[in-house]
């Protein structure tokens, strides 16, 4: 997607998004941080990097709704009857501000989706996986690519994608095949995702090579992954609805919940350190596995 296909409404909203964002990660960091204070550190207390939080971020987030207001067409009627100023007074004090803009919308649009889908508790994934850049008129979520291949060129992609570096690396990348955990907001601790290096949708397209591979590849994977997780059951499948390119998911079912159907519709999620931790078990079990061949 070409950054200029943005629309004012579009930048807009992303600058306004990516301060709310910004200012909301601020307080959730806070809800928890130590008092401090100069007696103990020499550096300002909580009270007072939150107060001082408010004063400089408040006006510059009012600025942003004002943008956002304008850029989506808006008049200076419309500004003041959002913020209870006159027409004038909402003139004059905001006519002159330069337009907010983030420096790479196509990013900025994917780095928020993945932001909101982790701290706003959006499981399961059917309610939608583009929570940001679903509301602006250029929608990532929609572009025609496949999602695999732009991934590994570089490109910015919803966070259901993944990332070109799963956490804890590739498990295996031969040439052929990569294997790395799935994307964390989405797949609980240690679901793997094997990747086809050549763009082909299913079986019935792979050539003798991948063919022969894929199953010992499987089976090479699934006992490290049952001994790392303690999982009693991997499930296994594939059905390239989100990317037209073969991929096969192992998700492991740990713990009490749900199985069958109702598991795969909403499998649980993890942080990033957490798929960390269950990659490096892994691969150790993986080590183990082949040490004893």
């Amino acid at each position: 997607m070409d950054i200029t296909s943005f629309t004012e409404a579009d930048l807009a909203r992303l600058a306004m998004s990516a301060r709310l964002r910004d200012l909301s990660e601020a307080f959730r960091v806070a809800v928890a941080a130590e008092d401090g204070g100069a007696e103990t550190t020499g550096e300002p207390g909580l009270a007072a990097r939150l107060w001082s939080l408010l004063t400089t971020e408040i006006p510059v987030v009012q600025e942003a709704i004002v943008q956002h207001v304008r850029g989506g067409g808006g008049s200076w009627a419309d500004v003041a009857a959002v913020t209870a100023l006159s027409e004038d007074e909402a003139r004059d004090r905001w006519s002159g501000a330069a337009p907010s803009r983030v420096a790479n919308p196509v990013a900025e649009a994917a780095a928020l989706d993945e932001w909101y889908v982790r701290y706003a508790g959006l499981e399961p994934l059917a309610q939608f996986r583009d929570p940001v850049s679903r509301l602006l008129s250029t929608h990532p979520g929609r572009a025609p690519e496949c999602h695999i291949c732009v991934k590994y060129k570089g490109g910015a992609l919803p966070p259901h994608a993944g990332r070109a570096t799963p956490p804890g690396g590739h498990l295996l990348d031969d040439g052929r095949w990569r294997v790395g955990h799935g994307p964390t907001p989405f797949w609980p601790a240690g679901t793997l995702l094997i990747e086809s290096h050549r763009h082909f949708l299913d079986f019935a397209e792979m050539d003798d090579d991948e063919a022969a591979a894929i199953g010992p590849l499987i089976r090479r994977l699934m006992g490290p992954l049952r001994e790392a997780t303690g999982a009693p059951r991997i499930h296994v499948f594939s059905c390239m609805e989100g990317a037209p390119h073969f991929h096969v998911w192992l998700v492991p079912r740990i713990g009490d919940v749900a199985s069958g159907r109702t598991f795969i519709g909403d499998p649980g999620y993890c942080s990033v350190p957490e798929a960390e931790a269950m990659i490096t078990r892994i691969r150790e079990a993986m080590t183990r596995a082949e040490a004893d061949r």
